[in-house]
């Protein structure tokens, strides 16, 4: 039955499709509502630009779009629509639809994997039905566990479409003959090139495939002069391909943004590490325990480690396993899919070094091959075994089918209970930092990472434990920093924490997430015109990172810029026209409060501490009652506990200007002209006197010093009863 066809399939066989469909189903099933992770934070939640289908065209011009974070601004606009679509279908950041996309997406790759592997298995000459072990290649890959970290992590879907545009083309080229006129097969694998480069590894795959399948030729015969005609047949046939393929790595890694940095630094040393890494990856594939999602390894110094000499010992192994089974015709797609693991792991496993030594979204491309190679070799070992000298007259032909089927059907549940476990750790931030801890205790990374999730929790000195313990191991990583900085402020120490936020910035003066949290944290220590230079260079490098932006916005709406919000919020507005903040703030209406409401909600936010939020609700309420002497002087106190002294004094003296005898407004510009002249700065003196015009940044520490003023101070004025 080696000329079956999936046209032809009989019943039995849908059956078995609907099966493994269900049973990868089953397998994902607890894994929709998991939550965002990682790169996540930069490329989906935090990333204005997705939050837009207007901007799916800016996605094609410009690798700033992609990520908030500077060093991450790659070329992926495949991706970045996907998941502005996945935004637009889920009406924000709703993750089952984001995951959703990430499991269909993943069929379509195991169906890929099931088409391939069909014509791969009919290529072998055996006399048999190639739709079972082509469905069997499919399922295995579809619920193999060492694959969840790709279908759980977002940002790892551009693994998942690049793999899906190089089986794409092999599809294409194998099941619509017409598509090789114009090398139009093509058009998948430069597709998924738009997604991730290691696309264009379609190349050799391909020259693999006419090499092994169509010119018959084992990769021995490369040194056989005598095969010389086909083997430039095959090099010459394969040639379009290579070429399609280096011009998209070249564009696409042209595209990328100047910032754009991998990582890796030390070349040679990566290289010597990644046998050893290889031999782990194949390791995951037959027993994948101890998987995580961030692990601890670095980079062996010496050659004569034992690691580097087992790891390099065992790929060759592997490629003198993948030349001998090349040798006949029964077992070339072993010898294919062996190719397939070394080719596929190429990208991130090579001479290119990245900041992670090892990544387990990594295995997804080479897994293809292995689950080609292994599953041909357990039917070509079958075959052999019931083909053996006496087997069907001693009954072992029978013993040997049903032995294969039993441990076909326990190794695909033993796959899906491990991809449902392991789901379960990645269903929180808090759960999955935890597992990676446990398995990978020397990254320091992972500890921050936890220590974030317990924070998030309240848990403020168990976080500052766990960020020690990530600085103890990577005492220059520029997050953990800020983070530090963050929580040891929540417990009370804002000197430490300020040193905290400026040793981030001087690690990495480039670092957008360093310049937002120290702003966040000077404007709630009342350093409110030292925060807007560092937000304006946070907007600078990061324009579609929706946080520095709004709270730039908001604190040039405290000042009454106009022309400056109206040029920050049109910015915002133009990466995504939706959204909240810069719509709110155009209309006078921060908050989504009414003006009519504005007032009270003011003094609750006064009593909360929240003097900026507060502020903006005077602000926004003024602009609907501009006469109302109490708002304004409320607004004056706003601006002055965000450290907008000038202002403040100004808004005070407006205040006097109509009623001079109010004590409250009197004894507030005091206290802020004494704060003035105490930086040395002159106060305004005439009432109503001309708009504050912020003139940059004082040096830093100029509002750190305490300042006892011997004047009566009163929060703002609350309204009497009545309209």
């Amino acid at each position: 039955m080696s000329g079956a066809t999936w046209g032809g399939a009989s019943r039995g066989f849908a059956l078995g499709i609907g099966t493994a469909v269900a049973l990868t189903l089953g397998a994902y099933a607890n894994h929709f509502r998991n939550a965002f992770h990682f790169d996540d934070a930069h490329v989906i939640e935090d990333n204005l630009a997705i939050r837009d289908l207007g901007n799916v065209p800016r996605f094609f011009t410009d690798a700033a779009t992609f990520s908030t974070l500077t060093d991450h601004q790659t070329y992926r606009p495949l991706l970045s629509t996907s998941l502005a679509v996945d935004y637009a279908v889920a009406g924000g950041l709703d993750p089952v639809v984001f995951h959703a996309t990430q499991f269909l997406l993943h069929l379509l790759v195991a169906a890929g994997v099931g088409l391939l592997a069909f014509r791969t298995f009919q290529r072998a000459g055996l006399d048999l039905d190639a739709r079972w072990p082509a469905l069997l290649a499919a399922t295995i890959f579809s619920v193999h566990t060492a694959n969840t970290e790709t279908v759980n992590y977002l940002s790892a879907r551009s693994d998942i479409l690049s793999t899906l545009g190089i089986l794409g083309s092999f599809v294409t080229y194998l099941y619509l003959p017409w598509s090789r006129h114009g090398w139009l097969y093509l058009i998948p694998m430069l597709a998924g090139a738009l997604a991730k480069p290691p696309a264009v590894m379609f190349a050799p795959l391909f020259l693999l495939w006419i090499w092994l399948f169509e010119e018959k030729l084992s990769l021995a015969d490369i040194a056989r002069p005598e095969r010389g005609d086909r083997i430039w047949r095959a090099l010459l046939r394969a040639a379009p391909v290579f070429v399609a393929g280096t011009a998209a790595f070249v564009l696409v890694e042209a595209m990328n943004s100047a910032g754009q940095d991998y990582g890796g630094v030390d070349r040679i040393g990566y290289l010597r590490t990644q046998g050893w890494a290889w031999l782990h990856y194949a390791r995951l594939f037959v027993a994948p325990v101890g998987l995580t999602a961030d692990t601890d390894w670095t980079v062996v110094q010496a050659w004569t480690d034992t690691r580097v000499v087992v790891g390099w010992g065992a790929a060759a192994l592997g490629v003198m396993g993948a030349i001998a089974g090349s040798r006949r015709a029964a077992t070339r797609p072993i010898a294919f899919g062996l190719m397939w693991f070394f080719v596929g792991l190429l990208p991130s496993s090579s001479v290119f070094p990245l900041a992670e030594v090892v990544n387990e979204h990594r295995l997804y491309l080479p897994f293809v091959g292995l689950t080609l190679a292994s599953v041909w070799a357990v039917v070509w070992g079958a075959r052999r075994a019931r083909a053996a000298p006496g087997a069907e007259s001693s009954g072992r032909a029978s013993s040997v089918s049903w032995r294969w089927t039993a441990a076909v059907a326990t190794l695909l549940a033993a796959h899906a209970i491990g991809t449902s476990v392991r789901n379960r750790d990645w269903r929180t931030e808090e759960t999955l930092w935890a597992d990676v801890v446990e398995k990978s205790p020397g990254n320091g990374r992972a500890w921050m990472n936890y220590g974030l999730a317990r924070m998030a929790e309240g848990e403020y000195p168990e976080a500052a434990r766990l960020f020690g313990e990530s600085v103890a191991r990577s005492p220059n990583y520029p997050p953990v920093h800020v983070n530090l900085g963050i929580v040891t402020n929540r417990l009370g120490d804002p000197v430490a924490a300020e040193a905290h936020f400026l040793r981030a910035l001087a690690l990495d003066a480039r670092y957008v997430p360093g310049y937002h949290f120290y702003a966040r944290f000077l404007v709630r220590s009342g350093r409110g015109p030292e925060a807007i230079d560092h937000l304006r260079t946070a907007v600078g490098l990061a324009p579609t990172y929706a946080d520095p932006g709004h709270l730039l916005l908001q604190l040039y709406y405290l000042l009454g810029a106009t022309d400056e919000v109206r040029r920050l919020a049109e910015g915002i507005l133009d990466h995504d026209a939706d959204d909240p903040v810069a719509n709110e703030l155009l209309s006078d209406s921060p908050g989504g409060v009414p003006p009519a409401d504005g007032y009270e909600r003011g003094l609750a936010l006064t009593n909360e501490g929240s003097h900026l939020d507060a502020g903006l609700a005077y602000r926004a309420y003024l602009a609907a009652v501009p006469g109302d002497l109490d708002a304004l002087l409320n607004l004056g106190w706003s601006q002055a506990q965000v450290g907008f002294n000038a202002l403040a004094a100004v808004t005070f003296q407006q205040v006097l200007a109509v009623r001079p005898d109010d004590a409250l407004a009197r004894n507030n510009l005091a206290w802020v002209q004494e704060r003035l002249a105490a930086r040395g700065e002159l106060p305004p003196t005439v009432p109503g006197g001309p708009p504050y015009n912020y003139r940059g940044p004082a040096p830093v520490g100029w509002g750190a010093a305490s300042h006892i003023v011997s004047i009566t101070i009163r929060p703002p004025r609350r309204r009497s009863p009545g309209p």
